[in-house]
Order: structure tokens, then sequence, then C-alpha cells
């Protein structure tokens, strides 16, 4: 080391000592001379910084500098038609002088035929613009999935960002990387993204489906058999009942919550008793308001006192009330 250190110094020293003979002979000139050599050094010294300057400019903020690597093509196509090609590839992508020489080294020397691994994406990169408080890029700070994932979890935004070069919008393949085993059992679902439910960057609320979630999909479905009435008395999550990722019907237990009602009134009479919750009352309406629920099984009623619902004589809530059936 204290060799070195030697070394170094008197390199300096006979720096200096070279400055300083170009100095005294330069005041030996006569004075026309020395005046024409200031000027042609002014001269090259600005030659050699505007051209150093324009070097600097192309290849740390003209994309086209990157791409001028042939084995950059794909990748540079794919970010001229990305989210992010109006960002220029440095703001994002960093590496030191020293990296990046071992980089123009390597490729002038080796010449290889696919780019190799360079300049990496920190966390720091990507808040730049997705945690500066401003409205052009979107903000994730108060985001749900964010939330879970970054802040919570601490996963690195390029491990769901960036496992395809340049297309940053997580696939449904990202997600079973962690979550391998939550699969799909509602056949209809099978093609439905994660994010379609598991909504990411909802703000101010969890990450799991809300009943508002399950809505906005199904009551634009024109085929379907069901409705979801606004005034129905079930108003709760509607994961109490499905879990898609655990079984394709509904998991339910109607008794869990109306413990009572099996033994209440007609309820109990036999008829009813063996018959399933769901034969008298429809999925998400559930309050019995039409005949056709009683006339499905007693046929021969329905022109019993019609236009009269059949609830408002055979009382099914009070016990022991209302006639057999």
């Amino acid at each position: 080391m204290l060799k070195l250190i030697v070394t170094l110094i008197s390199w300096f020293l006979a720096v200096l000592l070279w400055i300083g003979d170009g100095i005294a002979r330069w005041r030996s000139l006569p004075i026309a001379l020395q005046g024409t050599s200031v000027i042609a050094l002014v001269a090259v010294v600005g030659l050699f910084g505007y051209g150093g300057s324009q070097v600097f400019n192309y290849s740390q903020n003209d994309p086209n500098f990157c791409r001028s690597c042939h084995t950059m093509e794909k990748a540079w196509q794919r970010w001229s038609t990305s989210e992010h090609r109006n960002i220029n590839c440095h703001s994002c992508h960093e590496q030191s002088p020293i990296e990046s020489m071992n980089l123009v080294v390597e490729y002038a020397l080796n010449n290889p035929d696919r780019v190799v691994k360079h300049a990496g994406i920190s966390d720091e990169a990507c808040l730049e613009c997705h945690d500066d408080h401003k409205s052009r890029w979107f903000q994730v700070a108060d985001t749900a999935g964010h939330k879970v994932h970054f802040e919570e979890e601490n996963i690195s935004c390029v491990k769901c960002h960036s496992t395809s070069i340049h297309r940053f919008a997580p696939s449904a393949e990202v997600c079973k990387v962690c979550h391998s085993e939550q699969t799909m059992k509602v056949t209809q679902m099978a093609q439905t993204h994660c994010l379609d439910c598991h909504q990411f960057l909802r703000e101010d609320n969890p990450l799991r489906p809300t009943r508002q979630t399950c809505l906005e999909c199904h009551l634009n479905q024109t085929q379907a058999k069901v409705t979801w009435p606004a005034n129905a008395p079930m108003q709760y999550e509607c994961s109490q009942c499905h879990k898609p990722h655990q079984a394709e019907a509904p998991v339910m237990n109607c008794v869990s919550c109306h413990q009572n009602t099996p033994t209440q009134a007609l309820h109990a009479k036999t008829t009813h008793s063996k018959s399933t919750c769901q034969t008298c009352h429809q999925p998400h309406q559930w309050k019995v308001e039409s005949r056709d629920s009683c006339t499905t099984c007693h046929a021969e009623k329905k022109n019993h006192n019609v236009g009269i619902f059949c609830g408002n004589c055979h009382d099914f809530q009070q016990r022991g009330a209302g006639k057999s059936a």
C-alpha cells in the first residue's frame, strides 16, 4: 500500500512539473504567439467540451443509443410500444460508469448474441414517478395491492412487473409464482384474471373482493339466471357463501345463521323440512314473495285464493302458526 501511495505522489509531482515547464516555455514566446496559442487552446477545449457533451447526452438521454446494439432491438421495440415509451432508458436503468465500461468491453470483445444482464431497476427508480405525489403517473402508495405486497411483504417491484422485458402489466401467471395453491374451481371463471377480483389499484379498500367488486361484474352478465335485488335482505359479502378457490358451487350452510328456522312453524313440516332451503328461497333474492315458489310443489293449489300470496295465510315465521302443508 505504501509503495502505491509513493507511486501516485510521484506521478502527481511529475504532472505538476510538466505543466510548470509548459507554462515557462509559453511565457518565453512572443506576445502575439502567446495570444494565438491561448485562443487555439480555448477553441480546442471548447470543441472537445461540446463534442463530449453531445456524446454524453446521446449515450445517457437518447434511447437510440441503446438500440445501436443489435441485441437490443427486441427490447427497444417492446419499450417503444409500452406505457413507458416516453421515459428515457436511464431514468429506470441505472449503473455505475465502471459497469457501463465493462458492458462496452463485453460487447466489443465478445460480441454476444443476446442481451446480457445489466442496469438493474431499483424500487427507488420506480418510486421516483409512482410515489412522487403528482398526477402524471399512477400513484401506488395508497393502493390495496401495493400496500400488501410492497409495504407489508417487502416484495420488489420488478418481481411482478418485469417478468417479461418491458411488459409491465402482470399476467395471471405472475400471481401463481407465489400463490400456486390458489386455483380457480369455478369453470366459468377459469379465464378470469386474478386482478379482476383482487383489484390491486383500488384505494383505501382491502385487496380481497368486496360485494361491490362481485356485483360490478355479475350485473353485466346478460345471460345470468339469477338476480341481485337491491333490497335483498342479505347484504353481506359474497365470499361468505361463494369461495371460488375452494369449490365451484356456493359453499354455504343456511342453518349456521338461521339456527332456529328449521323448527319454526311450517318450516318444520315434513314437506318443507326434507327440502333444501334453495327450493323455496331463490339465491340472492331469498325472501319468498311469489306464489310461484309455492305452486312449483303445490301445483294443485294454483287456483286456490288466486292473487293472494300464500304467506299471508300460511305463516312460516311463528312457531306453531299456519296450516299444514
